[in-house]
């Protein structure tokens, strides 16, 4: 098949070549055709032009009618424009040039002659003229104009019979390549046909076998597919499930704790807290198995609500500020004035930022905590074609930072840094990942800048009107 492809390639090649040339040629030999009957047209005109300028000067000699000199002027007019064009239509002739610049003078001569006798006529009479002009050297000098213009007709006509056979030379060149192009193609197509059609019959047996293990493949895809909603399903129902009893051990805790049901010893305080702090821990991971099992099957809901998007940071920034007191860490804000109201999921903005403030503290051992926010005039968010007004915070901290090998990897679920401080915290990895998913349903992103050991920036952009989820 490679083969009888470059064999008809080669061959159209050549015959599209061959009528190339043949159709330049052609089209030169009729541009040079074209001139050469110009300059016959031209060589006929002046040859005319002198022949009325004789006739008009004998009729008006013989009748002395001035109406016979009417057209006169208009006729040397018509010979001086002739003998212009043929003297600008043939400069490529040097020959025919020469034969134009001797033919000149004898023009201009014969006309000043013309025009001298005309003038005589009119003064003179007749007679005068018949006495001493009429001695048959007008006519010596009319026949040489005569025989330098069938020269230079004798000599186009020479150069058309030469282009006209030329043509028909390309002509038949080009005729000759195309049947032979054409033959060969033929004998080409003939032979692709029957390679082909064995072809065919081993690719169709070929597709038969491929139809069938794709017919397997998509079975297998939708069991796979049912069994991993399935299981999403599963984990939303169980970690719902599980959010009950641990919201009883919390507030039992808590109820406990404020010795409420009795006093309470030193060592009886430190139990319940930790039982405290343990549960709270174990339903943060089961909201965070919660929220990514509902993402993943399509039933977490965003809600469009209008609130101040300053209140919803502050709020944020008030609930982490603890946990970096406790760690002796700053933790400071930079904000915009003038960030206004937003229309978007109020309760998912702040879960998405107090994970990044957590995440941040949770990995700066000394130094801070900086939150950035501010306006952004036009965002365009993911899957839309119009910009529109946005908010963009900036989580940036002083920790271990990220590797870049780490990087492409840092929004997938379950998904945590292996590395010397990372392994000293507990998580699932789900906080970044639930963040990214959630940013997405709300027509925002989040992004990452990083370098090890000198600390991380986490960027979100959220829309300041709320948009339809993606």
């Amino acid at each position: 098949m490679g083969l009888s492809f470059l064999t008809g390639l080669l061959i159209l090649i050549i015959v599209g070549v061959t009528a190339w040339q043949a159709n330049s040629k052609q089209i030169q030999n009729s541009a040079l055709v074209t001139h050469t009957h110009q300059i016959l047209t031209h060589a006929e005109g002046l040859l005319s032009a002198m022949t009325s300028a004789e006739s008009t000067m004998r009729g008006y000699l013989i009748s002395g009618n001035p109406q016979i000199l009417k057209p006169y002027q208009s006729i040397t007019e018509d010979v001086e424009y002739q003998y212009r064009s043929l003297l600008a239509l043939t400069a490529d002739s040097q020959e025919q040039q020469k034969r134009l610049f001797n033919i000149k003078p004898m023009i201009d001569q014969r006309l000043a002659v013309l025009a001298s006798l005309i003038q005589l006529r009119g003064t003179m009479g007749l007679p005068y003229i018949q006495e001493r002009f009429i001695n048959g050297k007008g006519k010596q000098m009319q026949d040489a104009i005569h025989d330098q213009i069938d020269a230079i007709e004798y000599s186009e006509q020479k150069m058309l019979v030469l282009r006209t056979a030329d043509t028909e030379n390309a002509i038949a060149q080009s005729r000759l390549a195309i049947t032979l192009g054409t033959l060969f193609a033929a004998l080409i197509t003939i032979a692709s046909f029957l390679v082909l059609r064995f072809d065919i019959e081993r690719r169709t047996e070929a597709e038969n076998a491929l139809k069938i293990a794709n017919a397997k493949l998509a079975l297998a895809t939708e069991r796979a597919q049912h069994a991993d909603n399935s299981k999403s399903a599963f984990l939303a129902t169980m970690s719902h499930e599980l959010r009950t009893p641990l919201n009883s051990i919390i507030g039992f805790s808590g109820v406990l704790l404020q010795e409420l049901a009795g006093p309470l010893n030193a060592e009886q305080k430190k139990q319940l807290g930790m039982v405290r702090d343990s549960s709270r821990h174990l339903l943060a991971l089961v909201n965070d198995v919660l929220d990514i099992s509902k993402v993943e099957a399509g039933q977490l809901r965003i809600q469009h609500q209008t609130f101040n998007i300053r209140e919803a940071i502050d709020r944020s920034v008030a609930l982490v500020t603890p946990l970096a007191n406790k760690k002796q860490l700053a933790l400071k804000m930079l904000i915009d004035n003038d960030l206004g109201q937003i229309i978007t999921d109020r309760r998912r903005v702040e879960q998405v930022l107090i994970n990044l403030l957590t995440n941040a503290i949770k990995f700066t051992e000394q130094g801070g905590v900086t939150l950035h926010a501010e306006t952004l005039d036009a965002y365009l968010a993911p899957g839309t074609d119009a910009p529109q007004p946005a908010v963009r915070i900036r989580v940036v901290d002083t920790g271990i930072g990220i590797d870049e090998a780490d990087l492409p990897d840092l929004f997938q679920p379950f998904r945590q840094i292996e590395d010397g401080l990372a392994r000293q915290h507990e998580g699932t990895g789900l906080g970044l990942a639930i963040s990214d998913r959630l940013l997405h349903l709300m027509g925002g992103q989040i992004t990452v800048a990083s370098k090890k050991a000198e600390g991380s920036t986490f960027t979100v952009i959220v829309p300041r009107h709320g948009i339809e989820p993606l």
